[in-house]
């Protein structure tokens, strides 16, 4: 039945071009299956792409392998380019009813470490990593969010060209179990997990995901088919016993288990969701309430502009909320006198409000005909410091303090729901809050009576609006005993 104003149709049901993650330990055999591929008569030219594994000259030995090396200078665009090269040659192929062109990528793996090393290599030139690392040429480089979201953008570009590829992509990866960590890259004792070592959104993408271990027989992990045999959410990883596979793993999984079929297999229709511009009725909203400016999900201009608007505590509130959503606060913002996170501008400015509120006070009044009162620190820098050195200095007195009376700071052994604790955008936000702030996880372990990741992130932020109000008596009692 046709729906006035909505276009539908019938699915096909055929089977599309297959996009594969063959993952697996370290001489598992996942590129000599490539090379045997190469000599199936069920598919045309394969083209492989080596990169940081070398194996390609070697395996042109296997009996009855066939492929073409493709020359690259390891940079991204190269590669990219390649991809797209032999993709069109892929889809000439397809037109002209050839057997299908097939495109082997050894390693993915390379490519996600490559991507990474581009985001750190990048954060290493920022002015605030740069002052770091002259004062100890050994410290950590914190990446920034928006460049490891460009790292994830150039990642989905070449990944968007193998989805619609119009042959066969083979994709391979290292995979091996490791030991669990919790939310601060701490290992945990007695935990095991197996991980992929590519991007993450990829085994998702995948049409199949197979494993190789050494001495065991190949594992389909996931399938989006209904051929294959696994139900989604129903049936375990299924181990390949078909005699048929011995030296053809990939040749069966594309044609017989797959049931890719040349002559009807089709790309993948993507169509990739966008915000668009605004409905009517936003329009009419925006421009009634005259937000035009405003976004439900601020970037980092709205909210240096936010902070810079800010008349008081609430309204910086408000703005860290909003950045601690979006993960936002470590982002570094360029400023004349260095770049500064968004978490230490935020800092910055609450100090304003409080040397401000401390120069009217009537101490600081009287003090002010005999003793100026020291002036604000001109730089973020400079006010957290001071912020840092009232906290010391009020140290001895908050330990005096009964206990507090909010319930989200009270002290236990037992650990918080697992769910309530687990490591999202806002948990990373928070604890990068706690961590500018100078409080350390021994220090958060002691407060609560057990270890950070064991701590709910609403009490995390509980102890983030304690300490910041702690810094801010301290300060202003600093100043009091200084007038």
């Amino acid at each position: 039945m046709a729906l006035s104003g909505l276009k539908t149709r019938q699915p096909t049901g055929r089977v599309p071009w297959p996009c594969i993650l063959l993952e697996g330990e370290e001489k598992a055999g996942k590129s000599f299956a490539l090379a045997q591929f190469s000599a199936s008569d069920r598919i045309g030219a394969l083209y492989w792409i080596d990169l940081n594994e070398g194996a390609g000259d070697e395996y042109g030995a296997v009996p009855g392998a066939n492929y073409q090396l493709v020359e690259h200078d390891g940079s991204y665009a190269s590669v990219l380019a390649a991809v797209q090269a032999v993709k069109a040659e892929a889809r000439r192929a397809a037109e002209a009813g050839e057997p299908p062109v097939v495109l082997a990528i050894d390693t993915g793996s390379a490519i996600w470490d490559g991507l990474k090393d581009w985001a750190s290599a990048r954060a290493a030139k920022s002015a605030r990593n740069r002052e770091l690392l002259k004062r100890d040429p050994n410290a950590e480089i914190v990446i920034s969010q928006n460049l490891w979201n460009d790292a994830g953008a150039r990642w989905r570009k070449l990944q968007t060209e193998l989805l619609t590829f119009p042959g066969v992509v083979v994709v391979t990866a290292r995979g091996k179990e490791v030991t669990e960590v919790d939310a601060h890259g701490r290992p945990i004792e007695g935990q095991k997990t197996w991980s992929v070592q590519t991007h993450r959104e990829f085994p998702y993408a995948a049409t199949v995901w197979v494993r190789l271990r050494r001495g065991r027989r190949p594992l389909i992990v996931g399938a989006r088919s209904v051929h294959v045999g696994i139900k989604p959410n129903a049936d375990p990883a299924k181990e390949v016993t078909d005699p048929k596979v011995d030296g053809r793993l990939l040749e069966w999984l594309v044609f017989d288990a797959l049931k890719c079929d040349p002559g009807t297999a089709h790309v993948r229709e993507l169509v990739s969701f966008h915000g668009g511009g605004l409905l009517e009725h936003e329009g009419t909203e925006e421009a009634r309430t005259g937000r035009t400016g405003q976004r439900s999900e601020p970037d980092v201009a709205d909210l240096v502009a936010r902070i810079q608007d800010a008349g008081d505590d609430d309204d910086l509130r408000e703005v860290w909320a909003a950045a601690n959503r979006g993960a936002l606060l470590q982002v570094d913002v360029p400023t004349p006198s260095g770049s500064y996170t968004v978490g230490e501008l935020i800092q910055a400015r609450h100090e304003e409000f409080l040397e401000a509120s401390v120069k009217a006070h009537p101490a600081g009044r009287r003090a002010a005909g005999a003793t100026p009162v020291p002036s604000a620190p001109t730089t973020p820098a400079a006010v957290v410091e001071a912020a840092r050195a009232a906290a010391a200095a009020a140290s001895a007195a908050t330990d005096r303090e009964a206990a507090p009376a909010n319930p989200l700071l009270e002290p236990s052994p037992t650990p918080d729901d697992p769910r309530e604790r687990r490591l999202t955008a806002a948990r990373r936000g928070v604890l990068a809050s706690l961590e500018s702030l100078g409080v350390t996880d021994d220090e958060i372990g002691k407060r609560f009576g057990r270890p950070a990741e064991h701590v709910a992130t609403k009490r995390l932020t509980a102890l983030v609006r304690e300490v910041i109000a702690t810094q801010r008596a301290g300060l202003a009692g600093q100043q009091e005993i200084s007038a």
